[in-house]
This record gives C-alpha cells, structure tokens and sequence, in this order.
C-alpha cells in the first residue's frame, strides 16, 4: 500500500503537457463561457463564410477541432498573440513538424490506446504486445525531450518554452527513469526468460478434460519428448502438485468455462512483482500523461494546418500576415492586399500547382471614423460576394489566432458576426421569404452592439423594388445609430445614393460610405475587378456581360432578317 500510495503523490505532482490554445487556465474558462453565449446567437456566419471548409483546409483529420476554434471568436489579444507565437514557432522551426509533432501523433494513431490496457492484459503474447507500447512511448518521449533540449533557444513563444521544461521534467524524473528501466527488464525476461507454462489437466473416466491448474513456469522449452513418454510419465501415482487453484472445465449450470483467462490472472499474481507494478504504473502516470497528450496532438495539428496554409499560399505568390491587434474601443480594421481565401481554394483545386498571382485581384478595406459601413454596389460577377466574405474571414481568422489573407492587417475584435447571405433560390417575389427576412434582422438589430460585424449579401430582394430601397433604407440608418462596422453588397442604387444624406440626418459614430466595384482590362482580355471608394455607377459591367453571350437585339435581328 505503502508504494501505490508513493506513486499517486508522484502523479499528483507530476507536470501537465502546455496549453496550446490559452495562456492559463483562467483564460480557458473564460473563453469556455464566452463560447456558451455566442453559440446562442445565429450561427449563419459559419456557413456564409464557408468556415467548414476552411476548417477541412486547416485540419482535414480533424476538421471540427478546427471549427470550434475558428467560431470561438476570442477577443483576447493575450490569447491571440500567445497564439500567434506558437505559430511562429512552427513557421520558423520547421523540424516542429517533421520531428516532434511526427513524435506526438504516432503516439496518438498507434499507441495510446494499446498503453491504456495494458492492465487488462490476459495473455503473453497481449501483456507483450502492450508493454511494446509503453516502450514505444517512452522512446517517443525522449525523443521529444532531446529534440526541445535541441531547438529551444529557437522557441519564442511562451508555449513552447513551457514544453521544454514538459518533457525535461518528466524524462529528468525518477519515477519515469524507474519505469523505463522495469520496462526493459520485463520485456527482456518475456524475450528470454517464459519460455514454458506447465498446466495440469484432469480427465473424466471418458478421457474428457475437466479441470485445468498451472503446475509451474520454465525459462526453458518445453522438449519434444517421445510420443507418449510425457503423458504416461507419471502413472505410477507420482503426480504432479498444482502451485495454483484448479479451474473446471464446467460450470454449475452445466455450461463450459474459459480455461485460459483464469490461468493466466494466476500467472499474474504469481508474477506480481513486475506486472502489477506496470499495471499500476499505468492507471498513474503514463495513463494520465496519455491523455494530456491527445488534447496536445489536436492543438498542434491545428497550427501544422495552419502553417502549411500560409506557405501554400505563399509559394503561389499571394500573402498571409500576422495581425496586429487594435484595441476593441477603435473599432477599426485596416488591411492591405486582401482576398478571399475560399475563393482562393477554389482557384487552386483548377490549377493546383500553378501561380495564382495576377489571377486572383486583392483589394485594401479600412474601417475607421471615416468609413466604418459601407454599401457596396456593381454588376454581378464583379467581385461583391468575394470581397464581403473576404472581409469577414479575415475577422475570423484573427481572433483565431492565425494568421490573415492579406499583406498587411490592423483589427479590433469584434464580439460577433452577424451575415445575411440569401441563397440565390430563396431571391424573388415571395413573401414567405421576406417575412423570414424580417425575423432574422429583428434577431440581429435585437442583439448587434457597436462592437459586431455585420455582413450582408443582396439582402432585401424578396419584395418590390420600391419597397426594398424604403426598407434597406431603414435598416441601414438602424446600423449607423448602433454603431455596427460591416460591408452590405446590393443592387439598390438608390441605398447607396442616400449615404451622405443619411449620415446628416441619422445621428451615429459609423459614418455610411459607398464603395463600387470596378473593372481594369489587362492585355490579355481579362477583366480585373478592384473595390473603390467611390459613389455608385448608373451603369455597371452587367451590359458587357449581356453582350459577351450573345445576347444582343441587333444580332438577333441580323440572324431573323438573314444577313
């Protein structure tokens, strides 16, 4: 007793893996809360801006993992700088990858599971199976230990720093040297030393087994004697005595039992002196440093997806950058080189080994005191719907903690996102759809603060067109008095008209400005779309788009007239 005891005062002591994703623990629990309550809000965002996707981008075997980090949306710079450390990390340290996350998952895929049953081992050829587990573990964790004594003075990140001293402490520790050895030695006596189990059986007078026992336990073979030497050998009443219980072959209701599980728990407590230490070992310390290591592999495989997003976008000649965090107060977002990364995944799955710079067109967006709301105008396919959800997976990815698509990037937090992407179906004269309209801005006016993000994509379609400048109309003079930052991409010219008026009239620190869509044509014909601040176009490039497939009355008259 006196040694369990011993061993659960070294557990209770023993070091926890780092935290990846919070600094301490007060941090988690506060995001953990933080999480409960916005989780209550809706939850369009994550499917406007196609979050599930990039969360399979960033970790394809564990992509939920991913999305519950993306849609956390902490606005703790702490918690995202410490993430952004540990990233940098990755980035600048590529043998992170390549030595000491390998190291972690293989314990992950392969070994866990095997280390946490040893205990429940019923039979040699399993109790050396999972002790070649534990071996493995162990190895893996000095090997992770020599590769941080390696790398460290490398580590910048708080996180990684703290791993270190993880991994020295726990290979620097008695009780892990003291494991390690019996480790060997069990598995040395299993390799040389059991060679043979001797069991007993008795027969009915029919020659049928009825009882089994084990008689003894050789480091010897058993040699092949002649043929019926052996069995003969000790009819004369010399019989051999069991050094265990007898096990029957049948039980008091008449069926058959198990033979060889009981004989081989006998075995065990004949042999406690090593297996029941390992067993208890086990349920100890390396059961629980297991464990901490499986929430650790998760964490890192997030920041290894993310690292191998920003070279691949990187060696396909675009950009991704550290944010730099403003306080929440500014209410502000000033990024250069933006572009959609959705779009972008899009563009490679086309051309998965080609460059994409030139082919996708990056734009600027700031959101200050002089423009924080902006109606956004143009033809279809001029880029509207890229650049909103440009915007808002930016704002995602920063209070992820990663880094964004863009050259540059200032950010405030923002406390939710708010979207409102209508699917092209549910466009039209139909007032089932407008009524659900209605409830959902009610949700979003009901609980938006000065401090949100609204993003919104050809809403207000579903009614007349008069009807729908009059309530967009009324909608946007309501965002301006809440204070919300956001883009509203739309076809109402006249929405975006009003903007100066409506800034003199409706009183409100988020100034309403117009931006448009327009287009540069490069040598080869193609057509560049850029985001501009500018007022709103009479005539957008929806004619040339017309015309380019043919659709044109002058045609059509040739053809009729037969010329």
């Amino acid at each position: 007793m006196a040694k369990t005891s011993q061993e659960e005062t070294t557990v209770s002591s023993s070091p926890h893996l780092v935290d990846l994703l919070y600094p301490d623990e007060g941090k988690r629990q506060r995001s953990i809360e933080r999480g409960s309550a916005i989780a209550k809000l809706p939850q369009d965002y994550v499917q406007n801006l196609e979050l599930e996707l990039l969360s399979r981008l960033i970790c394809p075997e564990n992509s939920l993992n991913a999305l519950r980090v993306l849609t956390q949306l902490s606005t703790d710079p702490e918690v995202l700088n410490y993430r952004l450390d540990i990233l940098e990390d990755f980035l600048n340290v590529p043998q992170l990858e390549a030595v000491l996350y390998e190291n972690v998952h293989k314990l992950y895929i392969n070994e866990h599971v095997n280390i946490q049953k040893l205990g429940l081992a019923d039979s040699f050829y399993a109790l050396n199976t999972r002790l070649g587990s534990l071996k493995t573990f162990i190895e893996c964790i000095t090997s992770c230990h020599e590769f941080c004594q390696r790398f460290k003075d490398r580590f910048n990140s708080q996180a990684l720093i703290g791993l270190s001293e993880y991994f020295a402490s726990v290979y620097n520790s008695e009780y892990f040297d003291e494991v390690k050895r019996e480790t060997d030695e069990c598995l040395r006596v299993l390799a040389k030393g059991v060679k043979s189990v001797t069991v007993g059986i008795n027969f009915d007078d029919m020659m049928r087994p009825v009882e089994a026992m084990l008689l003894s336990v050789s480091t010897d073979s058993i040699k092949k004697k002649g043929r019926f030497d052996w069995i003969f050998r000790h009819l004369d009443g010399d019989s051999a005595r069991a050094i265990g219980r007898t096990h029957s072959l049948y039980n008091e209701n008449g069926g058959t039992n198990d033979l060889e599980a009981p004989l081989f728990r006998e075995l065990k407590e004949i042999n406690s002196e090593y297996i029941t230490h390992l067993d208890r070992a086990i349920r100890a310390y390396f059961k629980k440093s297991t464990e901490d290591i499986l929430t650790f592999e998760s964490q890192m495989s997030f920041y290894i997806g993310a690292k191998r997003i920003i070279e691949a976008v990187r060696a396909r000649g675009l950009d991704m950058c550290r944010p730099k965090y403003l306080p929440m107060e500014d209410r502000a977002l000033r990024a250069k080189g933006v572009f959609d990364l959705s779009f972008y995944t899009q563009m490679v799955s086309q051309d998965p080994m080609g460059s994409l710079k030139g082919k996708i067109i990056t734009n600027d967006c700031t959101m200050d005191d002089d423009g924080r709301f902006y109606v956004l105008t143009g033809a279809n396919n001029g880029g509207k719907t890229t650049y909103t959800r440009a915007i808002g997976i930016i704002q995602v990815l920063a209070q992820a903690g990663i880094y964004v698509p863009c050259e540059s990037c200032e950010i405030s937090p923002v406390d939710f996102i708010f979207t409102h992407f209508p699917k092209e179906e549910e466009v039209g004269l139909n007032t089932s759809r407008f009524t659900q309209e209605c409830k959902q801005f009610k949700v979003t006016v009901d609980n938006a603060t000065r401090y949100s993000m609204l993003l919104l994509n050809e809403s207000i379609q579903s009614t007349t067109p008069t009807e729908c400048v009059i309530i967009a109309t009324e909608l946007t003079k309501i965002f301006r008095c809440i204070g919300i930052r956001g883009v509203y991409a739309t076809h109402l010219l006249e929405l975006a008209k009003s903007l100066d008026r409506l800034n003199e009239e409706v009183e409100g620190d988020t100034k309403l400005v117009s931006i448009i869509t327009t287009v540069d044509t490069t040598d080869d014909n193609r057509r560049l779309y850029k985001i501009t601040r500018s007022a709103p176009l009479e005539v957008g490039y929806a004619q040339t788009i017309y015309k380019r497939f043919g659709v044109s009355f002058d045609e059509v008259k040739k053809r009729l007239s037969g010329n």
